[in-house]
C-alpha cells in the first residue's frame, strides 16, 4: 500500500508492538485482491473505516462516522477498492459499529477507575470530559468532544427507556422505573461489569473505555442510519459485519436494517 499512511493522524505504528498498528490500508488491500480470489474467497470483510483515536489499532473507537481514517486511505481509495472487487466478481463487507464511540467521557466521580452500574433512581451519572485538553467542535448543542454525537447533563425524572431488552437466552426484560438523561446522545450509566444482566448489556460502558451511545433514541437512530447511508452512496459497499449486537436494542436494528436495505435497492 502507501506506507505514508502510517503515520497519519498522530502516528502510533509499530509492528514489534501487539498493542499497536501494523499499517495497511485500501491500496495495499487491492494489490491483494487478484491473490485473495484466487484462494477461492468471493467476498472480503474489512475493519471499520471511520477516524478513529491514535493507535486504536482495532478501529473500533470511532471519532466520526463521516470521515474516513487517513491511516486507511481516501474515500476515492475505497471506492477504487470496491470497483476493483466487484470487477472481480468480488464482494465487499465493512465492519461497522453503531453501540459506542471513543472514550471522551468519564462518569462524575469516577474519572480514575470504573463506575458501577445505575439506573433511574440513582439518578445515573453526568458525564464529564476525560481529557480537559481534548479538541472540542462547535455544534448546535455547544461545544463538543464530537462533531455529531452530543451529550447533556439534563436530568429529566420521568423519563424511560422503553424497551423491552433481552438477556442472552432471549428474555425480555421491561424497564419499570422512571429517569435519565434522554436529551444525551449517550448512556449515563455507569461501566458495563454483568454481562449477565440485559440492561447493563445495553446501557453499560463497554470494557470501561467506549462511550455509549443511546440508541434507544430515534434521535440518535436518525443520524447513525443517514451515516450508514452515505457510506453505502459513497464507497458502492455490498454488507455490513455488525460489532457487539448484543449490546444494541433490537428496536434499533428494527429501524436500521430495513433503512439501509432499501437505500441500496434504490441505488441499484
Amino acid at each position: 500500500g502507501d506506507p505514508r499512511n502510517n503515520e497519519a493522524h498522530d502516528g502510533e505504528f509499530d509492528v514489534r508492538d501487539m498493542t499497536f498498528r501494523h499499517g495497511g490500508d485500501f491500496v495495499g488491500l487491492k494489490q491483494k485482491l487478484p491473490y485473495i480470489k484466487g484462494l477461492g474467497c468471493r467476498a472480503i470483510w474489512i475493519s471499520p473505516v471511520f477516524l478513529n483515536g491514535p493507535n486504536s489499532y482495532h478501529q473500533y473507537a470511532i471519532h466520526d462516522f463521516t470521515i474516513i481514517d487517513p491511516r486507511l486511505g481516501t474515500l476515492e481509495e475505497l471506492r477504487d477498492l470496491t470497483s476493483t472487487a466487484h470487477a472481480l466478481g468480488m464482494y465487499v463487507i465493512i465492519d461497522v459499529v453503531m453501540n459506542h464511540m471513543d472514550n471522551a467521557f468519564a462518569f462524575e466521580g469516577h474519572e480514575h477507575g470504573m463506575a458501577p452500574f445505575k439506573m433511574h433512581e440513582d439518578e445515573e451519572y453526568r458525564l464529564v470530559l476525560r481529557d480537559p485538553e481534548r479538541e472540542l467542535f462547535a455544534t448546535p448543542a455547544g461545544m463538543q468532544p464530537y462533531m455529531d454525537f452530543w451529550y447533556n447533563n439534563t436530568w429529566d425524572p420521568k423519563a424511560t427507556y422503553g424497551g423491552p431488552v433481552y438477556g442472552h437466552y432471549g428474555e425480555a426484560t421491561i424497564d419499570g422505573g422512571s429517569g435519565t438523561y434522554p436529551y444525551s446522545d449517550f448512556h449515563h450509566n455507569g461501566d458495563l461489569m454483568n454481562y449477565q444482566n440485559p440492561w447493563q448489556i445495553t446501557l453499560g460502558k463497554i470494557y470501561g473505555m467506549m462511550d455509549d451511545l443511546r440508541l434507544e433514541s430515534h434521535r440518535v437512530q436518525d443520524k447513525y442510519i443517514a451515516m450508514t447511508k452515505a457510506l453505502i452512496s459513497s464507497a458502492d459497499v455490498d454488507g455490513f459485519r455488525v460489532d457487539t449486537p448484543m449490546q444494541v436494542p433490537l428496536e434499533f436494528f428494527k429501524r436500521w436494517a430495513p433503512a439501509v436495505r432499501e437505500h441500496a435497492r434504490s441505488l441499484g
